[in-house]
């Protein structure tokens, strides 16, 4: 089927904002219902619906359906086939940081076609709450120089679930022992729209080199 037709076809359905197909599959923007129907039913079923919209005979099971995190502009054909073949993202997107006194502030977004929400869980993807906890050691590692390793974790608080497109606050902060400045813990807090969802103390060393 024509690349402009199948766009149209699939932006028809109720969930989509945009489609922008290539030779082996099509890029797809959700609209605020689909976003609700991501999160309710997981992105397997989601695609699969899709699929079934549109239609044996536009595709055949090779064809890839792929969600967009943000409206893309004008995409041309081969554009669309190279984001077809990237790889899914394992890690949040860091949009905006900032420093202050040691103590960092990050804006991060949670992808929609994070792989980590296809096993936790794959009917209502939940960020998992170790994944956070190794977050905060691999953004630290670059900004406060602290070791990659945690040697222990301390007061760990998981009060509000994230979820699939959020956009998140992360504070860093190093605080080093009293007796050896090159060991201490790190200090994390995940914020959503301004209120609390996760937090912990990560005893770690500074990195050597």
């Amino acid at each position: 089927m024509n690349p402009a037709r199948v766009s149209a076809h699939l932006a028809s359905h109720p969930w989509l904002a945009e489609a922008h197909a290539g030779s082996s599959g099509a890029l797809l923007l959700l609209n605020p219902s689909g976003h609700a129907a991501l999160r309710r039913h997981g992105r397997g079923a989601l695609l699969a619906d899709l699929q079934d919209h549109l239609g044996k005979r536009a595709c055949d099971p090779a064809y890839k359906l792929r969600l967009l995190d943000a409206t893309p502009g004008e995409l041309s054909l081969p554009t669309v086939d190279r984001w077809l073949d990237l790889a899914r993202p394992d890690m949040a997107i860091v949009l905006a940081e900032h420093e202050h006194d040691g103590h960092w502030m990050l804006t991060l977004q949670l992808p929609l076609e994070l792989v980590h929400f296809d096993d936790h869980f794959q009917r209502a993807p939940v960020l998992p709450g170790v994944l956070q906890a190794g977050w905060a050691l691999a953004l630290s590692a670059p900004r406060l120089g602290t070791s990659m390793h945690c040697r222990e974790m301390e007061a760990l608080k998981f009060q509000r679930l994230l979820r699939p497109g959020d956009r998140l606050e992360l504070g860093l902060r190093f605080e080093p022992d009293a007796d050896d400045a090159q060991r201490g813990k790190l200090h994390f807090a995940y914020h959503f729209d301004g209120a609390h969802c996760s937090s912990g103390r990560l005893r770690v060393e500074r990195a050597h080199g």
